[in-house]
């Protein structure tokens, strides 16, 4: 078999890309944690020197670096690319215009029930045969309070009394 030529690649480094300095979206703190795990994964750095310079934990780098991992994996499925949010300003200024949309359907919603309570007249749930509550049910279920001295019934002669007084003659006058 032949012989392998020299590699004429040679290995050069890979500044950091520009817009990731440039940017004004982007959040200050998410831009310094990205630069620095790109640093270390990318050799640049080692973890102990980094986290000495940011004055945090190990575990701390560790977890940031794990969710950035995920967070690229979410980014490179395939069709992830045709998603609108590319950074966080628009997703908040979507999610702001949804909360807006929300907040006007709860307004209206709560409107329309009340206008339909006031509509709508409170009565019996069950309907009867005939499709009015029975006197059964109108009746009340306690003594409540007394007649009016007016409106008590009258014994029965007094009840006569009282037609025979009032009952007009032939000429037009009250018989007394």
């Amino acid at each position: 078999m032949g012989k392998k030529k020299p590699s004429t690649d040679r290995r050069r480094a890979r500044p950091t890309p520009e817009w990731l300095h440039e940017r004004e979206d982007l959040d200050e703190m998410a831009r310094r944690r990205c630069l620095m795990i790109l640093s270390v994964l990318s050799g640049e750095k080692a973890v102990t020197d980094v986290i000495a310079e940011a004055q945090i934990s190990r575990g701390t780098y560790y977890n940031l670096e794990e969710r950035a991992l995920k967070a690229m994996m979410v980014a490179l499925v395939p069709g992830a690319a045709e998603a609108p949010s590319d950074s966080p300003a628009v997703r908040i200024a979507e999610l702001e215009k949804k909360v807006a949309q929300l907040e006007q359907a709860k307004r209206r919603g709560e409107r329309l029930l009340l206008l339909t309570r006031k509509t709508l007249r409170r009565g019996p749930m069950k309907m009867t045969d005939r499709g009015r509550p029975s006197k059964k049910a109108r009746a009340s279920t306690t003594a409540g309070k007394k007649p009016s001295p007016g409106s008590k019934p009258k014994t029965p002669k007094a009840a006569l009394a009282a037609s025979e007084s009032s009952m007009p003659t032939p000429g037009g006058e009250v018989a007394r």
